[in-house]
């Protein structure tokens, strides 16, 4: 795939990401499920100038969330979902469609990685991949806990069960 098209793919999965986290962030009747998408939402923006910019000077600075930001906003999100209202079928569907999305970007952007010799496009690639890679972590951690708060506690903090 030539470069200029693979940086428009680029731009249009950062916008369809944008247009789907938006609605769900709307749609949802859920506040934290609304601030978790809303999120996301914001983070596409950020993708969608960085690629926009790429695309006019073909070197950037690179700017986005880093693991570190997004675990920070997991945990302050989780708190709140600590005293949730009830999910809806949708709130679940939409974050299975969300880890689908993310999973699909990383995936296009590995394979454009590796396509190219390019030292600063494979830069820019690998960029891309961390931050779907650390949406997706972001997404399951808040679908896992979604469906079984127990469950993740468990699992997430190593509780040990008394009896």
């Amino acid at each position: 795939m030539e470069l200029k098209k693979a940086l428009q793919t680029a731009l249009d999965f950062e916008k369809k990401g944008h247009h789907i986290y938006e609605e769900i962030s709307t749609k949802t009747e859920n506040p934290i499920v609304a601030k978790t998408f809303r999120y996301l939402a914001n983070q596409e923006l950020i993708h969608i100038e960085v690629i926009k910019e790429y695309m006019e000077k073909e070197k950037i600075e690179l700017k986005g969330d880093k693991l570190k930001e997004t675990k920070k906003f997991f945990s302050m999100t989780v708190k709140e979902f600590k005293e949730r209202a009830e999910l809806s079928e949708d709130d679940l569907k939409a974050h299975e469609t969300a880890l689908e999305l993310e999973k699909r970007s990383y995936n296009f952007y590995k394979t454009q990685s590796e396509r190219t010799a390019n030292k600063e496009l494979k830069r820019f690639f690998s960029f891309l991949m961390e931050q779907e890679n650390n949406h997706y972590e972001f997404v399951q951690k808040t679908y896992e806990f979604i469906k079984n708060p127990v469950g993740f506690y468990t699992e997430e903090e190593k509780w040990l069960v008394e009896g």
